[in-house]
C-alpha cells in the first residue's frame, strides 16, 4: 500500500506557474482528476476487472470533478491523462489488434477519438487493483492525491464532489429500479440526499433511461468527451412534485427542453408530440420544430419509465399554451 501512495504523490505533470496556479499546486491536475473519478468508479462497483476503459461513465466523472474547480476557459480532455499515465509504472495502455506500433511511436495522444481508435483502454497493476477493492485504501489514495496536488479549499470542493458523485449514482441506481417498492422507498428517503446529488442522480436515471436521446425530437449526440445534447426534464416540477422518478421526466436536447418548460410544446395522452400556435406569433421561425407535430415521443426502452399520464396531463393543463 505505501508503494502506491508514493506514486500516487509523485505523479508526473506538467508543471507551470503560468498555465496552472496554486490551486492545482502550479501543476496539471489532469491526472488526479482521472485517477479521483476511477477511485468513484470502483467506489460505486463499476469495476468487475483491472480494464479502465473509455467509457461515458468515466468521462462524465471527469468533467463534474473538472468543472468543479477549474475556470471555464480550461478545457479538461480526457485523452491527455489517460494517454500520459502510462509513464507512471502501474496504467498500462492496452493496444487494439493492428495498433501495436503507432502506440509504441506516439509520443503524446491529444485526440479521443484517436486514443480510441488506438486502445482498448488501460489496465491496473494485479495488486493495485486489489488494493482498489478496499474501501479504506480507497480512502487513503484518495486522500493522497487531494493532499499533494490540491490547495486546502480546492481539496475541500473535491471530496465534496466525490461525495456527490457516490450518492448521486445510489440515488439514480434506485430510481432506475424495475422494484415500485424500492423506488417509492428512494423517494420517500429523498431529503436525505444533498440537493446536488438528487439533481445529478436524477440525470443520470433520466438519460440513461433515454439513452441519451431527445423525447421529442429524437436527437442523440454524444461527443467523445462524453458531453451530450440532452438534459433532464422534470415533467412536473420537483417543489410541486417532490417526484424524481423518470417516468417524470424526460431527456430533452436543449432546444425542446426550453420549448417544453415555455408551454410551446407538450405531449397528448396518446404520447404524440403537441405545438403551440405561439410558435409561429413575432415573426417566429420554428423551422424543424412544426415537423414534430402529432410525432410519436422517443420513450425508454422500459415501458415502467415511459412519462407518467397524470404528469403529462398537469404540463398541459398548467404550462401548455393550447392558444
Amino acid at each position: 500500500m505505501a508503494g502506491y501512495a508514493k506514486r500516487f504523490a509523485s505523479l508526473r505533470r506538467d508543471p507551470s506557474r503560468v498555465r496552472w496556479t496554486e490551486r492545482t499546486r502550479n501543476g496539471a491536475p489532469h491526472k488526479p482528476l482521472l485517477l479521483l473519478s476511477v477511485l468513484d468508479l470502483f467506489e460505486q462497483g463499476r469495476m468487475r476487472s483491472d480494464m479502465v476503459g473509455l467509457t461515458t461513465d468515466l468521462g462524465e466523472l471527469f468533467d463534474r470533478y473538472w468543472t468543479r474547480i477549474m475556470p471555464p476557459d480550461k478545457y479538461g480532455n480526457l485523452a491527455l491523462p489517460f494517454f500520459h499515465l502510462s509513464g507512471d509504472g502501474f496504467w498500462h495502455l492496452r493496444p487494439r489488434s493492428g495498433k501495436e506500433d503507432f502506440l509504441a511511436a506516439s509520443g503524446q495522444i491529444r485526440s479521443l477519438s484517436r486514443l480510441r481508435d488506438t486502445i482498448i483502454g488501460a489496465h491496473l497493476d494485479h495488486e493495485l487493483y486489489a488494493l482498489l477493492q478496499v474501501q479504506g485504501h480507497r480512502a487513503v489514495l484518495r486522500a493522497v492525491l487531494i493532499e499533494a496536488y490540491f490547495a486546502p479549499e480546492v481539496g475541500l470542493a473535491l471530496t465534496e464532489q466525490g461525495a456527490i458523485n457516490n450518492e448521486a449514482f445510489r440515488y439514480s441506481e434506485l430510481l432506475l429500479r424495475r422494484d415500485h417498492e424500492q423506488v417509492a422507498e428512494a423517494l420517500a428517503k429523498q431529503e436525505a440526499y444533498r440537493p446536488a446529488a438528487r439533481d445529478q442522480g436524477f440525470r443520470r436515471a433520466v438519460v440513461t433511461a433515454y439513452d441519451y436521446r431527445c423525447a421529442l425530437c429524437g436527437i442523440r449526440i454524444v461527443t467523445f468527451d462524453r458531453h451530450t445534447a440532452v438534459d433532464a426534464s422534470h415533467i412536473k416540477p420537483w417543489s410541486l412534485s417532490r417526484d424524481d422518478r423518470p417516468a417524470n421526466g424526460m431527456a430533452l436536447c436543449k432546444l425542446c427542453h426550453w420549448s417544453f418548460d415555455e408551454g410551446l410544446l407538450g405531449v397528448s395522452r396518446h404520447y404524440t408530440v403537441m405545438f403551440s400556435d405561439q410558435l409561429f406569433a413575432h415573426d417566429n421561425l420554428p423551422g424543424h420544430l412544426t415537423s414534430l407535430k402529432g410525432r410519436t415521443i422517443v420513450g425508454p426502452a422500459e415501458r415502467m419509465h415511459w412519462p407518467d399520464p397524470d404528469s403529462l396531463r398537469w404540463h398541459r393543463k398548467e404550462v401548455f399554451r393550447a392558444l
